[in-house]
């Protein structure tokens, strides 16, 4: 396999009818020298069958298949194994747009002191739920546009591992990472709306966290251990 310049995690549990959109929007990249590192997070459906049809299909996928240790760790884990100068991150349920990686691969070398990019989303799905908790303001919402979501997180992979990725909490890692990563380092937001955002899969994090705050999270994820 050639050297990678992007390595892409993807962290699956139960979502065997969606994973195959996420994986097949990225290998329909424009550019090409990405790993994808697939984390079976425990799953107990037909993810593992699924993942090895498209492992035999491309050699620059990847898999961790592990017990469900959630999804900080399962990120973390992958980081690890990662062997890009970039990070970048897709949801289960989501989609990139063709040109979504070299999009941003464009941007870091155009502004080398950059260190982390978020944003460039495109939700997918009723405009009344494109509106979430602000984790700065609670008891408010804000715009699915103003949140750090994590699968448009995009940055030098030393960053990643210096800030020691992702804490395991009840909600909002990604929120928590961005608030660690502007105290050090230069962070932008980017306006290319080339991840797709898909509001209507089920046991979303931030819907579990809207309906029962951290209990109802902990409930789900105790579900797959």
């Amino acid at each position: 396999m050639k050297t990678a310049t992007v390595s892409i995690v993807l962290c699956t549990f139960n979502r065997v009818g969606l994973l195959p959109r996420a994986i097949e929007s990225v290998l329909q990249q424009t550019y090409p020298q990405w790993e994808l590192i697939i984390v079976n997070d425990g799953s107990t459906d037909d993810t593992a069958a699924v993942i090895e049809m498209y492992r035999n299909r491309d050699e620059r996928i990847l898999t961790i298949n592990q017990s469900n240790l959630g999804l900080a760790e399962s990120r973390n884990n992958a980081m690890e194994r990662a062997s890009g100068l970039y990070f970048a991150l897709i949801d289960d349920d989501d989609e990139y747009l063709p040109a979504h990686i070299e999009k941003r691969v464009q941007y870091l070398e155009t502004n080398p002191d950059v260190d982390i990019i978020w944003g460039g989303l495109d939700p997918q799905g009723p405009e009344e739920q494109h509106y979430v908790m602000d984790m700065e303001n609670p008891g408010q919402k804000i715009h699915l546009n103003d949140c750090f979501v994590s699968g448009t997180l995009f940055g030098k992979i030393s960053v990643f591992r210096e800030l020691g990725g992702f804490r395991d909490l009840d909600y909002a890692e990604d929120w928590d990472f961005i608030k660690r990563a502007k105290e050090s380092y230069t962070v932008h937001q980017v306006y290319f709306p080339t991840y797709l955002y898909y509001i209507d899969a089920p046991n979303r994090l931030s819907d579990l966290y809207t309906e029962g705050k951290g209990e109802a999270i902990r409930r789900y994820r105790e579900k797959g251990r």
